[in-house]
């Protein structure tokens, strides 16, 4: 029975690597990086973020070359870059 307790609690939790559930106003800590990336793979940096809604307002205005798709990254709870969990899809909310 302990080791079901202790297999819950350290169990992954559900905000996929962060300290956090990351929402549209989340403050990434000045750590967002907005990439696009190619469909036919490589990508881009396009900008520094602070929160997934500035991501999105930058993806916006931003016209790019090629197909491809936009993702925020951030830095989580164990040091690493990781892809924020939130669609960018460029379009203005």
């Amino acid at each position: 029975m302990a080791a079901t307790r202790s297999t819950k609690k350290n169990a992954r939790k559900p905000w996929h690597g962060f300290a956090i559930e990351i929402g549209p106003d989340t403050d990434l800590g000045g750590e967002g990086l907005l990439m696009y990336e190619y469909a036919s793979s490589g990508y881009t940096p396009v900008a520094a973020v602070s929160t997934p809604n500035e991501a999105q307002e930058i993806a916006a205005s931003y016209k790019p070359q090629v197909a491809g798709r936009f993702r925020l990254w951030a830095r989580g709870i164990d040091g690493k870059y990781i892809m924020v969990p939130v669609v960018i899809d460029g379009r203005r909310r």
